[in-house]
C-alpha cells in the first residue's frame, strides 16, 4: 500500500500485538544501493539510448553479469542472481537515471560498472 494512514495504523497494531519491530527489522537481509546516478545525454538521445540499451541486453556481453529477467516498463529493470539495475530516462532533465542494488555491496559496484559499460557501448553506437 502506498498509504501513510494506513501503514501508520499497521505499525501500531504490530506495536500492540507485542511485535518486537527492532528485532523484526534487524532480521530483514541487509543489502546495499547506490543513489540515484545520472548519466549525461541529450533530450534527443535519451530514450533513443534506452532503446539501444535493451537491443544490446539481448545479447550482452560474455564478461556481464547473469540475467535473470528484464523489467522494460519505463526504462530498463535488469534483474540479476543477487541484486537488479534499472536504467531509465528522465522524465524532466536531459539525463538516464540509473540504480543498483545487491546483498552485497561490491557486487552493486560491479553491476554498476557493467551496466554503465553498456550505457557507453550504446552512446557510441547513436
Amino acid at each position: 500500500y502506498d498509504d501513510a494512514i494506513y501503514a501508520t495504523l499497521r505499525m501500531l497494531e504490530l506495536i500492540h500485538d507485542g511485535i518486537d519491530l527492532d528485532k523484526e527489522i534487524d532480521a530483514l537481509p541487509q543489502v546495499f544501493s547506490t543513489e540515484e546516478i545520472k548519466v549525461e545525454t541529450t533530450e534527443e538521445e535519451k530514450f533513443l539510448l534506452i532503446d539501444k540499451v535493451k537491443e544490446l541486453l539481448k545479447n550482452p556481453p560474455a564478461d556481464f553479469p547473469k540475467i535473470v529477467n528484464i523489467i522494460d516498463v519505463d526504462g530498463v529493470r535488469i534483474n540479476f542472481e543477487k541484486g537488479w539495475g534499472l536504467v531509465r530516462a528522465s522524465n524532466t532533465t536531459p539525463v538516464l537515471v540509473t540504480r543498483f542494488e545487491s546483498v552485497d555491496e561490491a557486487l552493486a559496484k560491479a553491476y554498476e560498472v557493467s551496466v554503465n559499460n553498456l550505457i557507453a557501448t550504446a552512446q557510441e553506437a547513436l
